[in-house]
């Protein structure tokens, strides 16, 4: 009685599961309105206060130019600089507003435009490596490309960086990128959403990714995804068939190995929740040293790598609520 209530919330779980999965592949849809808002706030802002100013420094200068032709001159070199801005923030507005081509062009040639524009506006040419041995779904494209997009802004805006690296690189179940620039840096708990790491970390969720920053004040700033591209969905089918098919085995058989490497692979995603893509290196290394590890003892391996204590805790709750005790209590023990 117990096996079938237990895979009748489990079943439901995997259903609001798949539902939660659905709404977060609907935030591309909605960044991109979002998107266009903010272009439309930062051309009002950006522009038009640099339009303003150089207006004022040019009305200034032409004052003073029969009058003090020195000081006129301080107050054209000015103006200048707030051109310079000015065009920048034009280009990189018109940049975004094009943006939507995206789905007709392969990942190498929305980089390779992305970098081109960054180097016109900075004059930092990044360099790049993108190594793709597999084709990449649609919307892993589009992932990949926005989050590289909203990089390349954030450095351009604010790194004040002289050096910009962009790798992309893919096996057969995961791409990878890594976006690293030696700018300012800036501390990650007195980071604002401006920076757009929420929006970028959204989307790497709706994909089932993996995301890290490493950053600290004057030493540059690293970002890391790794996004899966296998179809999780498939997977999650089949894990729902395999366990409403062992609640017919005896209560106390051992439950099978596929089950288990679902319950790992839960706890290696959670974790990469909370300490990014580590995650999957500190599962693999627990079970290594532990080769007949069981659940129980696998969640508090991992949870004490998680510096935090409260999210150790909380890393600790999901993985041991009710309905993961009755389903996997007894993985591995046997």
């Amino acid at each position: 009685m117990v096996n079938i209530v237990a895979s009748r919330h489990y079943t439901e779980l995997l259903a609001t599961h798949e539902e939660l999965r659905q709404h977060l592949l609907q935030i591309e849809e909605f960044a991109a309105v979002q998107e266009r808002r903010r272009i439309a706030r930062e051309i009002h802002d950006s522009l038009g206060n640099a339009l303003t100013s150089l207006n004022i420094q040019l009305q200034t200068a032409l004052k003073l130019w029969r009058i003090d032709p020195s000081e006129a001159e301080r107050f054209l070199t000015e103006a200048q600089k707030l051109g310079a801005v000015a065009i920048r923030e034009v280009r990189e507005s018109v940049y975004a507003l094009r943006a939507k081509e995206g789905q007709q062009q392969s990942l190498e040639e929305l980089i390779t435009c992305v970098v081109e524009n960054f180097h016109q506006t900075t004059g930092i040419l990044p360099s790049t490596s993108i190594s793709l041995s597999v084709s990449l779904p649609s919307k892993v494209v589009t992932t990949i490309y926005r989050i590289v997009q909203e990089s390349l802004t954030n450095i351009c805006k604010y790194a004040q960086a002289t050096n910009v690296q962009i790798i992309v690189d893919t096996n057969l179940n995961n791409v990878l990128l890594v976006i690293k620039d030696n700018g300012k840096g800036f501390s990650l708990s007195q980071s604002k959403s401006g920076f757009g790491i929420q929006g970028i970390k959204e989307r790497v969720t709706a994909l089932q990714g993996n995301f890290n920053i490493e950053t600290e004040p004057g030493i540059g700033c690293k970002i890391t995804v790794e996004i899966p591209l296998e179809e999780l969905p498939l997977l999650e089918t089949k894990t729902r068939k395999t366990f409403q098919e062992s609640t017919i085995i005896q209560e106390n058989q051992q439950v099978n190995s596929p089950q288990k490497e679902i319950f790992i692979r839960q706890c290696e995603r959670k974790l990469a929740e909370l300490i990014g893509p580590i995650a999957s290196f500190l599962v693999q290394k627990a079970i290594k040293n532990n080769p007949h590890v069981s659940c129980t003892e696998l969640v508090k391996i991992l949870a004490a790598e998680i510096p935090n204590l409260q999210k150790s805790q909380n890393f600790q709750q999901y993985l041991f609520s009710d309905l993961n005790q009755v389903a996997f209590a007894e993985l591995g023990d046997g």
